[in-house]
């Protein structure tokens, strides 16, 4: 009878005989339901955050990749239209150079290219396009600025002609992501000369 007292006892005090209740079960349930909603408020946060920040990404990549191409393209020129589509507004280019490869003709790709923008889309069109085609995404301008080889701007690079030029500013800015402001990069080029 002692030995069972004592086993009692001691079975009490370890918490054997004592189960657990359904409110101390309720209030367990609750707070592993609240700490799991915590957890998955913050995923979806995250997950919200990452997004906006890949997107934003990627417009600062594929802008710095057209506006890349674009003055390259410059460069090389040995014909460069600063108005293609006549509206007197230095928002479009035709780049024309025999260098892929040289051949003594401008009809392989990226020689005889014009470059426009439309409803936040960089298009480029070449002589065998049936129209423009998408080059980048998120584009809210395209714009260039021409010099004269002192500096001095040349607000109407198509009176002066090609030899008269020094080199032009490309910019290029991005539409905004996600209530984030868009991004502006320019870049230069040298103008060819051909005389």
């Amino acid at each position: 009878m002692r030995l069972k007292s004592t086993l009692r006892r001691a079975g009490y005090r370890l918490g054997l005989e004592r189960g657990v209740s359904l409110t101390e079960m309720m209030v367990c349930c609750v707070m592993i339901v609240s700490v799991l909603g915590i957890v998955t408020q913050i995923f979806i946060r995250s997950s919200q955050v990452y997004d906006t920040q890949r997107q934003y990404v990627d417009a600062q990549y594929s802008t710095a990749a057209a506006l890349d191409m674009v003055v390259r393209l410059l460069r090389s020129a040995t014909m460069i239209d600063p108005d293609p589509d006549g509206n007197g507004m230095l928002d479009s280019v035709r780049v024309v150079s025999d260098w892929n490869p040289r051949d003594g003709d401008t009809g392989d790709s990226y020689e005889n290219v014009t470059f426009t923008t439309s409803g936040g889309t960089l298009f480029k069109r070449e002589p065998p396009d049936a129209g423009p085609v998408a080059f980048a995404d998120r584009v809210a301008s395209l714009s260039f600025a021409y010099f004269d080889p002192a500096g001095n701007p040349v607000a109407t690079p198509w009176l002066v002609g090609q030899n008269r030029l020094g080199y032009l500013d490309v910019t290029l800015s991005t539409t905004g992501v996600n209530g984030r402001p868009g991004v502006t990069t320019s870049a230069s080029a040298s103008v060819r000369r051909t005389e």
